[in-house]
């Protein structure tokens, strides 16, 4: 009889032990399914700020888009932002936005005017010639307020700091629609890996050295001959042809190889036509004894004189200073940069900028 009694009391107490375990266990496994419930509420929240963020820095930067669009290059160089322009755009396609069931208002000091560094993946803060808008969308005490857990609060965590940062830049031209590239020269993205090329000397003649990292192109033609090339010189001088639309990426053009030495002269007429244009489009700049216009960027790892069907990757904007000849022969140009042209930009940077701009952070 004693050992009966000493059995059940045995699984009395393991019993006891077992729920005290089983609440243990219980708790524990209560206590993680409510971070599940909270931590996916603040990752909820965190990707909605985050499409806020993006909404309003691409916003802000369009707007600096569209300020450049009808101005000439000249002014785009001397162009200050005025900073309420753009934090007015930001705040107000934020603010039409919620995230966790609240409109988002952002602070001024989170919206950062300034210059892209593609390189180094950096934004300079400036008001000159800026092409680049970072915002920070935020739900915390000094914006919008924390949000508030369902059943964190039971670990002691009653609301959660919560924001999202984006940046928006005006990447490099993606596309330029027919009549936009009115001289047959294109430079080799070789050229553009040195560490400063903006308002660097290149030579268009003679070609295939670094210092002359340029080749001649009969655009999409399928004949890439020197009497072909110049036949479209003096159409293009003559205003009766006009160059292809081009996309980064995909179109191909047909270069000659060589100097073709035999076309210096038609290129030295365009020249001699267009420098005096001072138009704003086929001519950028105001000056008589320049000529300003976009060329295509051709993708070669070398300076060698390109031939055939190549790969167009980008575009620069150059300023065309002196054509010599006829001897010595040499077309002296400077590669240009901070040129913004209406166009959506693609990420690859030649100098010349889209008006629309792409999210780079």
């Amino acid at each position: 009889m004693k050992g009966h009694l000493k059995l059940f009391l045995n699984l009395k107490d393991q019993q006891g032990v077992t729920a005290i375990v089983i609440g243990i266990i219980i708790m524990v496994l209560f206590g993680f399914f409510a971070l599940a419930i909270d931590i996916g509420y603040v990752m909820l929240t965190r990707n909605e700020l985050q499409n806020i963020a993006d909404a309003a820095a691409l916003g802000a930067t369009r707007k600096l888009g569209t300020i450049y669009e009808p101005m000439s290059y000249v002014e785009q160089q001397n162009y200050v932002c005025d900073p309420s322009t753009i934090i007015e755009v930001a705040k107000e396609v934020a603010l039409k936005n919620q995230a966790a069931g609240q409109n988002i208002s952002v602070n001024d000091e989170d919206i950062k005017i300034g210059r892209w560094d593609s390189t180094n993946k950096t934004l300079t803060t400036t008001l000159e010639q800026p092409d680049a808008v970072c915002v920070i969308a935020r739900r915390d005490r000094s914006a919008n307020g924390p949000i508030i857990t369902f059943f964190a609060r039971i670990l002691g965590i009653d609301n959660v700091d919560v924001s999202a940062k984006a940046t928006a830049a005006l990447t490099g031209l993606s596309k330029i629609g027919s009549g936009g590239l009115p001289i047959p020269v294109g430079i080799s993205k070789k050229w553009f890996e040195k560490p400063e090329f903006c308002n660097q000397p290149i030579k268009f003649y003679p070609t295939g050295t670094l210092e002359g990292c340029a080749g001649w192109h009969t655009y999409d033609s399928k004949t890439h001959s020197a009497s072909q090339l110049r036949k479209i010189l003096e159409e293009l001088r003559n205003g009766t042809y006009q160059s292809p639309e081009t996309i980064a990426g995909v179109s191909e053009f047909n270069f000659t190889g060589g100097d073709v030495a035999s076309a210096f002269d038609e290129m030295k007429t365009l020249f001699d036509a267009m420098k005096i244009l001072n138009d704003g489009i086929l001519d950028a700049d105001n000056d008589p004894t320049t000529w300003t216009t976009n060329v295509v960027v051709y993708d070669r790892d070398d300076c060698s004189n390109p031939q055939n069907e190549i790969i167009i990757v980008g575009f620069a904007t150059v300023k065309i200073i002196e054509v010599i000849g006829p001897a010595p022969k040499i077309i002296n140009v400077e590669v240009k940069c901070d040129d913004v042209e209406q166009g959506r930009g693609s990420g690859e940077k030649y100098g010349t900028k889209g008006s629309i701009p792409g999210l780079v952070e």
